[in-house]
């Protein structure tokens, strides 16, 4: 199913109608934490409260925390929390978001949001954002939670690509950080054979399937994925001499410097790296947050051997960076949506979103962005996103991501494929879709 054929639902005008208050003094919402569109429901309601996160970026004590707060207010309720892997998660959207199975709450990425908002699949929350954060949001995570001048989306969080490396290993093969992309690869390349013997070893961990990642050699070698003037249609850009540049040092890094599956991708790259088979990945800049969980990752093992810096471009200055994040929607199927807002606010409000910072997350709003300054990751991180870079903008572009055009063509060129063909053969079905 189409995710734009989600327009037939029309049930998210219905469902707010149903839920909000009156505009008078009598009718508006209220509760200890200030007022809302929606009508808070009592302190004794019962019911259940489905929330779709994505990934292993919100750390299990966070999850629980949310829900312990939520569960003060409402002990009734009870919150189940769903995790999906963010490969193929558009797909698994669009097919249970029309239907009776929907998630109260869904986790979107800010390059799959847009369509979604589109459709008609999220319920709108323009009358509640100031109650969530309103302009202390991030603004580039409140874009992409907004349609057609509507706010469907809470920003989550936020993050930029950084390099977490080994610092044991770099000193046991005597490497500096990089300065330089050729400096990047050099270092890679060495880690790789002087751990020759450690199985499955990469210098630089790259599956296939990270196309985030292969996006920032692409910018550095001046290419992207595809470019428009004004309102003209959209250009294959991707097939470029430039791209195919960056792509071929992708190619490169995959065949001489890591053994990750042309087939695989990042999702779970902190057990490898916990594993000791990792030199250098280029990844969130939460993951040594990550490893330093003692829930999901392994600071018995890791303490004191990681550091991070941002990827080092071609020039000697840092390359561009995918600058990624989330957004919360409740679905338009939802029949717990007040009870799903009230969640949202606790997502939203400080003591949640600190959280994030702490685990090396840029947070939602800017006013806890100092949060995230002082150690290593948070700087690099920094560093990174001042250069960061986006995806095209365009309702379509969640079915690009749907329809795995790059990750495929990542499996394509770590196997061996030759990087022009690929390149223009991804780019041309990309921009299809976007001129749609």
């Amino acid at each position: 199913m189409k995710i734009r054929n989600l327009v037939a639902l029309g049930l998210a005008a219905t469902l707010v109608m149903a839920a909000c208050g009156d505009d008078d003094d009598d009718g508006a919402a209220t509760s200890d934490e200030g007022s809302s569109a929606f009508e808070a429901p009592p302190s004794d309601t019962e019911g259940t409260l489905r929330v779709w996160l994505n990934g292993n970026d919100t750390p299990d004590s966070m999850r629980e925390w949310a829900i312990e707060q939520f569960n003060e207010q409402y002990p009734n309720v009870e919150v189940t929390i769903e995790t999906q892997e963010w490969d193929g998660v558009v797909d698994r959207l669009s097919n249970v978001l029309p239907t009776e199975d929907s998630p109260d709450i869904v986790e979107l990425g800010n390059t799959q949001a847009q369509e979604f908002e589109a459709a008609g699949a999220l319920v709108d929350l323009s009358d509640m954002r100031e109650d969530l954060g309103g302009d202390d949001l991030l603004d580039s995570l409140a874009e992409a939670g907004s349609y057609n001048g509507q706010f469907y989306g809470l920003p989550l969080y936020a993050g930029a690509r950084v390099v977490t490396y080994r610092t044991d290993l770099f000193e046991a093969s005597g490497l500096e950080i990089p300065t330089t992309m050729d400096e990047l690869i050099a270092a890679a390349e060495t880690l790789q054979q002087d751990n020759a013997s450690t199985p499955n070893f990469s210098g630089f961990y790259f599956p296939g399937r990270n196309w985030h990642a292969m996006l920032s050699f692409i910018w550095d070698a001046g290419g992207d994925i595809a470019t428009q003037d004004g309102d003209e249609a959209w250009v294959n850009a991707l097939g470029s001499d430039e791209s195919v540049e960056g792509l071929s040092t992708v190619q490169d890094l995959m065949e001489n410097a890591n053994q990750a599956p042309a087939d695989g991708d990042d999702a779970n790259d902190y057990v490898e790296f916990c594993n000791g088979e990792i030199g250098m990945l280029f990844a969130p800049g939460w993951k040594i947050g990550q490893l330093m969980d003692p829930e999901q990752g392994c600071p018995d093992v890791m303490e004191g051997k990681l550091g991070a810096f941002p990827l080092p471009g071609s020039d000697g200055e840092v390359a561009p960076s995918f600058l990624g994040g989330s957004v919360l929607g409740i679905s338009a199927q939802s029949e717990n949506a007040p009870l799903a807002y009230q969640f949202l606010r606790i997502i939203s409000g400080d003591g949640y979103q600190t959280q994030y910072a702490e685990n090396g997350l840029i947070p939602a709003r800017k006013s806890l962005l100092d949060a995230v300054e002082g150690d290593e990751s948070a700087v690099a991180q920094a560093a990174a996103a001042e250069n960061s870079r986006f995806v095209p903008s365009s309702p379509h572009w969640a079915e690009v991501e749907g329809q795995d055009i790059l990750q495929d063509m990542g499996t394509a060129i770590g196997s061996g494929g030759d990087v022009a063909d690929e390149a223009s053969q991804a780019g041309d079905a990309i921009v299809e879709i976007l001129n749609s």
